[in-house]
């Protein structure tokens, strides 16, 4: 067997082939924009490098609500292509990844004084858009069945409607796109950063990039660069001293983590309080995590966290929302915090901006890419190319291999519930409990069967990583040897979920990820107590009592 191109080798690997040779495309940004452009890209044959300053969706690819969704509130702006394209999305997406992209009932209730009427339009032509099957199309719920599903909701909720959506693992979606991109023949790298375009008779022709663990820079040469940092696009036109055709408005969203003890909610909920403040309630596991503000953000762009002023905001939603729950801020059990980045439209504000992207070329050789939602990435890498057809001497027309070849993980057989069942039980037959054992299979999908032979190995891989954390440590061995895990942050909140779906953000179990990895990755004693460091300080800031101290 090869070198992984995802192991510690095979990073190096593809860094010195980006030194040494000319790519068709080199793609800056390894949120879900630019793992997305690299996928389509090597599926059609082309030369790839992709960097990524710190790690595969480490900005707004995971830190949004974690929803493939088909954008029914888009109607309510009158934005139907949007709707017709997410919504038809979700049926490609939950093709190419069903281990990652779950089915999620979402209730949408009626308060007194709404008109059933008007909802019920708006949802057949929902169902219309999306092409939904027989048992997907949206029902109508009585006020018993509303208040049975969603103990605690406001006394004046009189019915309802329940339709299907999907949740996924944002993070691990993205890094799944950038790993079947790998698989199909693109150099790609974490922890690395542009450090400067290289021009050539006003042409773009590449760009030097720097390995951040260890200082080593690479001069690549491309025909095609593509700029893909979501909301540091402008800031990185400026930088490579262009300028934007248009500004950025970024806009901020913060979501809780409760307990499902707290708020017994069984799947998802629209949320509306009295004073019109909109949001949602989404179960995932023994969570339920609300959200979302919408905020214009004009600060750091760089972890973004959730502020004194959203954290009000939100919580008086919630307890509009459930107003015979106690809910107080000790409740909240963690935060996340992400940036929308919204091309700016004159006088509307951030709910109203349409959530669509634009493509810029000001240079030759250099794209663009500028705004965008996760849901329709694949949409959004197909514009890219067609765009730069010409200067990649490609057919532009829609790659259909996008669509067709599964992402890692995803070969689980025609049915879903079957390999649930299966591969949990045989988790649970070598000696995981089925809490983690369900976590396991939501996350990895397929995927799994290395833990399995892991343990083969050795049974230790298969011991949970702390008590009452619901992870393994084969886990740890998995990001480091084929998901280019490089830090304690990277495994803890990009590859596991346990930063944000795990008691106390998971700290039970640093210290023997930090000995897992540093054996793997050779880290010196001083640099594995940087990491947990860093992983240790990344932890409070997801907390709710720390805030007012900053």
């Amino acid at each position: 067997m090869g070198v992984h191109p995802f192991s510690k080798q095979g990073r190096e690997n593809a860094l010195e082939y980006m030194g040494n040779n000319k790519v068709d495309l080199l793609i800056i940004g390894g949120g879900i924009t630019g793992c997305g452009i690299a996928r389509d890209a090597a599926l059609r044959g082309l030369k790839i490098a992709l960097v990524e300053k710190e790690d595969f969706g480490y900005g707004t690819s995971s830190r949004s609500s974690k929803l493939v969704h088909g954008g029914v509130r888009y109607l309510a702006n009158g934005d139907i292509p949007m709707v017709r394209e997410s919504a038809r999305e979700r049926k490609v997406l939950k093709t190419i990844a069903p281990h990652l992209v779950h089915r999620l009932p979402f209730i949408f209730p009626l308060y007194k004084g709404e008109v059933m009427t008007k909802f019920r339009a708006g949802f057949f032509l929902f169902d219309k858009l999306a092409g939904v099957t027989e048992e997907e199309k949206h029902r109508i719920l009585s006020e018993e069945e509303v208040k049975a599903a969603v103990p605690g909701i406001r006394d004046d909720a009189k019915g309802g409607v329940i339709f299907a959506e999907y949740i996924t693992d944002d993070a691990r979606f993205t890094a799944m796109n950038a790993l079947s991109a790998a698989e199909n023949g693109a150099y790609i790298a974490n922890h690395t950063s542009m450090v400067q375009l290289m021009e050539e008779n006003n042409k773009i022709i590449g760009a030097k990039i720097r390995d951040e663990l260890n200082g080593k820079e690479y001069m690549v040469s491309a025909k095609v660069t593509i700029n893909a940092t979501g909301p540091w696009v402008t800031e990185n036109l400026i930088k490579m001293e262009n300028q934007p055709p248009k500004d950025l408005l970024l806009s901020k969203g913060i979501h809780f983590v409760f307990s499902a003890d707290k708020i017994p909610l069984e799947s998802a909920i629209s949320l509306k309080a009295p004073s019109g403040k909109e949001g949602f309630a989404i179960r995932r596991w023994n969570y339920v995590y609300i959200g979302t503000t919408d905020i214009q953000h004009n600060n750091k762009i760089d972890e973004p966290f959730a502020d004194e002023a959203a954290i009000e905001e939100l919580l008086q939603m919630v307890k509009d929302c459930f107003p015979s729950i106690e809910i107080n801020r000790s409740d909240i059990l963690g935060t996340w915090a992400g940036l929308r980045p919204l091309i700016l439209e004159k006088g509307k504000n951030t709910r109203e901006i349409s959530r669509h992207d634009e493509i810029w070329k000001i240079k030759e050789g250099l794209y663009t890419i500028a705004g965008g939602k996760l849901t329709t990435y694949r949409c959004m890498a197909s514009r890219v190319l067609e765009a730069a057809a010409k200067d990649l001497n490609i057919n532009g027309k829609e790659n259909k291999k996008t669509k067709e070849v599964i992402l890692p993980g995803g070969d689980i057989g025609e049915d879903i519930d079957t390999f649930k069942e299966e591969t949990t039980s045989k988790l649970i037959e070598n000696g995981i409990d089925r809490e983690t054992a369900e976590r396991l299979v939501w996350l990895y999908g397929s995927r799994v069967i290395q833990f399995i032979h892991y343990g083969e190995e050795n049974a230790v891989w298969l011991e949970p990583l702390a008590e009452g954390i619901p992870a393994i440590k084969a886990e740890v061995r998995l990001a480091v040897e084929q998901e280019m895990a490089q830090t304690i942050n990277d495994f803890m909140d990009r590859r596991s979920a346990l930063l944000i779906f795990s008691h106390n953000h998971g700290l039970a179990a640093v210290e023997t990820v930090a000995n897992i990895m540093g054996n793997l990755l050779e880290w010196t004693e001083s640099q594995k107590i940087n990491f947990i460091d860093k992983y240790v300080k990344r932890a409070s800031e997801h907390d709710i009592p720390n805030i007012k101290m900053r």
